[in-house]
């Protein structure tokens, strides 16, 4: 009789074990029988602005000639004067950089370009082309002395700028916060909408772009931080001994980011968090 009690304990214990196993709901196992949370998902978008703090300047030339020679002569005496005239400015030669340099037959198609298709004589004396470009980075308050010294050097193709925060770790931050406030009060109208009660943060994830733009702009690949690109000033063809320098005004850098927000749906009675 004791035996058969004994057994009869274990049997009632074995089976209190399986419902207490199937009355709890493990979200990552085989179980069929696990109610879907209900949620809501809603995007959230925010945008900060700073002033920048770095001003990238692109200069540069283009310059041609009868033959090979001639052209990189006349490149070699533009390219120290615009560099002597940059480094006795006052901007270190560490802050002035060569993005590219090229010395190469001129194409057909150039030759026979506005403002008139050249001359035969015209043609000899533009066989070859020769350029070079450099980035120049200043404050933003030099950007247009660092632009004219260029410029009046022989810069003859220049003008790019580059705003930008150098340091862009609060930007983001505070774009990431102004993002997730803005899905939930848009999950919030949803609820409101249909009835229920919001609840907490149940997952979010986060779409931001590299880089951001605050204007025209002439090249899309990340140096550092975040920038707001300035209009293109083509300076071809501008005369020598300019007497004042272009007007130029820091832009404002702009930072967006985008949120996916995941937000669970309480039941009545339960306080949201």
């Amino acid at each position: 009789m004791r035996n058969v009690t004994q057994m009869t304990l274990l049997l009632v214990g074995l089976a209190g074990l399986g419902s207490t196993a199937w009355g709890q709901c493990n979200t990552t196992g085989p179980n069929q029988n696990c109610p879907e949370r209900r949620t809501i998902s809603v995007s959230g978008t925010a945008q900060v602005t700073a002033d920048a703090d770095l001003a990238v300047v692109r200069v540069g030339y283009k310059l041609y000639g009868a033959d090979a020679k001639s052209a990189y002569d006349q490149a070699t005496g533009t390219s120290n004067a615009i560099m002597n005239a940059l480094v006795a400015a006052g901007i270190p030669r560490e802050s002035i950089e060569s993005t590219s340099q090229v010395l190469q037959h001129t194409s057909g198609y150039e030759l026979g370009q506005v403002p008139n298709p050249k001359s035969e004589e015209e043609r000899k004396e533009h066989q070859f082309t020769a350029t070079q470009a450099w980035t120049i980075r200043v404050k933003p308050d030099q950007a247009a002395k660092a632009l004219d010294t260029a410029v009046g050097a022989g810069a003859n193709e220049s003008g790019f700028i580059q705003w930008i925060v150098e340091d862009p770790t609060a930007l983001q931050a505070q774009a990431s916060s102004n993002a997730i406030a803005n899905a939930r009060k848009i999950a919030e109208q949803i609820a409101a909408k249909s009835g229920v009660r919001l609840g907490q943060l149940v997952s979010v994830s986060q779409n931001q772009a590299p880089n951001a733009y605050a204007g025209a702009g002439f090249a899309t690949g990340v140096v550092g931080g975040i920038y707001g690109m300035g209009d293109a000033i083509l300076t071809t063809g501008l005369p020598p001994g300019l007497s004042q320098q272009l007007a130029i005004n820091s832009r404002r850098v702009e930072f967006r980011t985008q949120v996916y927000a995941v937000f669970a749906i309480e039941d009545e009675g339960t306080p949201a968090k």
